[in-house]
């Protein structure tokens, strides 16, 4: 008994110590418990090496406590080292990627515990601490390449001939002046967002006696319509997420990690980022799909000059869906809920998709962006009682002319963005009319549901909606996805959401701006 208790004990101590490195600053107990179940726990003495060169080893490594050296040895023996890594450093995490041989040796300077993740091991833990995990892994080599791009820009620009002039940006991507700050108390966004009028939080709070009156049905010509969607693309982005971005705007961007997670917040401009890093400016070889991605082939400084003239354009955007605040409010959360839930959807059934999931769930109701600026008295609408009879497309298409997943569809078209994204603003109401990109249209089919059902949506809650168990989307998933056949749909629904209530309050976490 004495020797069990000083074994939990020390597994209790393990998972404190993984606690207090950023890595694992996402992980609860549950999942590093796990973590530890299907790793090996190292204590290494100083001088010892970790990785030999030009060895095949599928291994990765996290320095939990401890200094490392970073080596490669020359032709005439001698190691060379090319950095220092301390507590929380991860190593060998090319490993991870394909079977390549190690680039450089790594040995203790220090006595130290690392623990060491084998890839074939972990795949046997759960689909979602795989997610975290591998999530977790991508930040760290994208944070990285985008080091190593500024390092090698840094090099051509101290090579090149002082008479070089440097690549200029087009003025269509040219951002309002972002120099030093003034001298004043908050910049226009925070301002903005301190301004903003308090607002209910619940449709239920809201006095519909002061709602605008509903709009007389209209049918408008299909190229008609399309030709207004078009005509005006600069559409409102979240002014929370704008004031928040301001800091990220001037000078050096030391955590692009939380950049990219807060442009990835804003379907509009996520959506406005996909679209310059596709454009001919940045000459790219393949399709630019994650906000990372344009992250990379656009570079930081690029970046910041477009999110900046973004948001320097919506500034004064008052009027979404009537001014309605909370219509706002509950739009951008569930286009972000939708995005989450997909990607744990899609781990869960082990579904191997190419494109960002995330995206095409943010993107998904784009359309009533566009459709808000052409019928600005109907939105407001889902406030009343009962005013939706069916689903939300059929009223869209008697009161404004088209439904939000026709309008995204043009708009997304119109910006350029990849096709699976388009497919997915068209067809996530009616999965079953795709012909391309037929899983991931199920998926963030199936995501929207899962959020409406926990009463992330516009307007009031309880409005018509398909339940889970009956959407078409698992007919979908079974004749696209053969390992899912044999799955008892009303089973899969229990655990799902048995799952999703265990993660809602990280879920939760993620949807505060």
């Amino acid at each position: 008994m004495k020797q069990k208790q000083e074994s939990s004990s020390a597994f209790d101590q393990q998972v404190n110590f993984l606690k207090k490195i950023p890595f694992f600053q996402d992980f609860d107990d549950h999942e590093l418990k796990q973590l530890l179940a299907v790793s090996r726990w190292l204590k290494v003495p100083t001088g010892t090496q970790i990785i030999k060169e030009d060895t095949l080893e599928k291994v990765f490594y996290i320095l939990v406590k401890g200094t490392v050296s970073v080596f490669i040895t020359t032709e005439n023996g001698q190691n060379v080292e090319l950095t220092k890594l301390s507590t929380g450093a991860t190593f060998g995490e090319m490993a991870l990627v394909g079977e390549t041989r190690r680039t450089a040796g790594v040995k203790t300077t220090s006595d130290s515990y690392i623990l060491m993740v084998e890839p074939d091991i972990l795949n046997q833990a759960s689909v979602f601490l795989q997610l975290k995990f591998y999530r977790r892994f991508c930040e760290i080599l994208v944070t990285r390449l985008i080091a190593a791009n500024k390092r090698m820009g840094d090099l051509s620009a101290a090579a090149s001939e002082s008479g070089e002039t440097k690549p200029t940006v087009s003025p269509s991507l040219q951002a309002p002046p972002v120099g030093p700050k003034p001298a004043s108390p908050a910049s226009p966004f925070q301002r903005r967002a301190a301004a903003k009028p308090a607002q209910p939080k619940t449709a239920g709070e809201i006095n519909t006696s002061g709602l605008p009156p509903v709009p007389k049905p209209q049918a408008v010509a299909r190229g008609k319509m399309q030709r207004r969607i078009v005509g005006n693309i600069d559409l409102p982005i979240n002014p929370a997420v704008a004031a928040r971005l301001s800091s990220f705007l001037v000078g050096d961007c030391d955590d692009t990690r939380r950049f990219a997670d807060l442009i990835s917040s804003d379907p509009m401009l996520a959506a406005k980022v996909i679209q310059q890093a596709n454009s001919s400016f940045f000459r790219r070889t393949m399709t630019v799909n994650s906000v990372p991605h344009a992250m990379v082939t656009m570079g930081i400084k690029n970046l910041q000059e477009v999110v900046a003239a973004e948001t320097m354009k919506v500034l004064n955007e008052e009027n979404l869906f009537g001014g309605f605040g909370q219509l706002a409010d509950s739009f951008w959360l569930h286009s972000v809920a939708v995005g989450r839930i997909a990607e744990i959807l899609r781990d869960a059934i082990r579904i191997n998709i190419s494109d960002d999931i995330y995206l095409a769930g943010l993107f998904h109701d784009l359309g009533k962006l566009a459709l808000d600026r052409h019928e600005v008295n109907f939105y407001p609408q889902l406030l009343r009682p009962d005013f939706i009879k069916s689903n939300i497309s059929q009223a869209e298409q008697e009161y404004i002319g088209t439904d939000h997943g026709q309008a995204g569809y043009w708009l997304g078209e119109k910006m350029g963005l990849p096709k699976p994204y388009l497919d997915v603003m068209l067809y996530h109401h009616t999965p079953e009319k795709a012909r391309e990109n037929i899983l991931l249209v199920a998926l963030i089919h199936l995501a929207d549901i899962f959020a409406k059902e926990r009463g992330i949506m516009m307007g009031r809650a309880g409005a018509p909606s398909v339940s889970p168990a009956s959407s078409f989307g698992w007919v979908m998933l079974q004749e696209q996805h053969r390992p899912f056949i044999d799955v008892n749909v009303d089973n899969f629904i229990q655990s799902f959401n048995e799952e999703l209530d265990r993660m809602w309050g990280d879920i939760s976490t993620l949807l505060v701006i």
